[in-house]
């Protein structure tokens, strides 16, 4: 899979993390999508395949329309359908990847609802906002087009009580993911119950959840992407042992076993491979 990555507007940066812009969908089987309480909105163009959580039975048919995917905490990859070679896939295609609380921002829906499936956009927003997508003469201007749309549909919603995101810049940037929901509870002075039923509402995942799979998504970027030791990681979990546990939780192996994947261009990571301009798994 070859790709750029572009950065939102600067009035959607609480909103859209990035764009992915897809060149080449050749090898996608082997690229993984860590949890990190994000999830995209498909621009997709009639490509057809499915995705999987990563070591496991079951698969999730992908919408051949515009779409957003599910908000997981499990591994995922996408496989392409065998109806459907990457060569007759038209490109670009275009994904916008989601903060945390880019869902609810920018439709005002309880994210719960992305639990077990992807969500086709509705034909009324398809027509009011992205209808001209893919008819501009450059990526640029696509990805303008994107910026001023998305920026209409969060000025047009009305979900201000976005306490959450703040919740979550105490998570990331004080706690750095060292933090129980009840401490949480205490700083935001409300209920832990209050707490978790509106950052479940917000992200789609418990806070719980979210602090587990954010922690595990920064180590692994840290480890696998930055070749960092146990004792380099600034996320620490209390021991190797501990460490291997939670790697074997979401990817069946080990951290020297996935680093050796890598290494060997077996797998590849989503998020590591973010961390350069372009990707390529030729």
């Amino acid at each position: 899979m070859i790709y750029d990555v572009f950065k939102p507007s600067k009035k959607l940066e609480k909103v859209i993390k990035q764009y992915v812009v897809i060149s080449s969908l050749e090898g996608v089987e082997k690229l993984l999508f860590l949890p990190n309480g994000c999830n995209f909105i498909v621009f997709n163009r009639g490509v057809k395949g499915y995705t999987k959580d990563y070591k496991k039975e079951g698969t999730l048919p992908l919408p051949t329309n515009y779409s957003i995917s599910l908000k997981t905490n499990k591994v995922r990859y996408f496989v392409l359908g065998e109806e459907n070679s990457h060569h007759e896939v038209p490109y670009p295609l275009i994904l916008a990847e989601l903060n945390p609380v880019g869902y609810y921002k920018l439709f005002n829906k309880s994210a719960r609802e992305l639990k077990s499936n992807f969500e086709v956009l509705q034909e009324d927003i398809v027509q009011k906002y992205f209808n001209d997508l893919y008819t501009h003469s450059s990526i640029e201007a696509e990805l303008e087009y994107l910026n001023s749309s998305f920026e209409e549909i969060e000025a047009s919603q009305d979900s201000q009580d976005l306490k959450i995101y703040d919740v979550i810049d105490k998570i990331v940037n004080t706690y750095r993911y060292e933090v129980t929901v009840d401490k949480l509870a205490k700083d935001f002075r409300c209920s832990r119950s209050t707490l978790e039923r509106d950052f479940k509402k917000v992200v789609g995942l418990t806070p719980k959840n979210f602090i587990f799979v954010a922690k595990f998504c920064k180590t692994a970027l840290a480890y696998i992407g930055d070749d960092c030791t146990f004792k380099e990681l600034e996320y620490l979990y209390t021991d190797n042992s501990h460490l291997n546990t939670v790697f074997k939780k979401f990817l069946g192996m080990s951290p020297s076993a996935i680093v050796k994947e890598v290494m060997e261009k077996n797998i590849r990571i989503y998020q590591v491979q973010n961390l350069k301009k372009t990707v390529s798994n030729r």
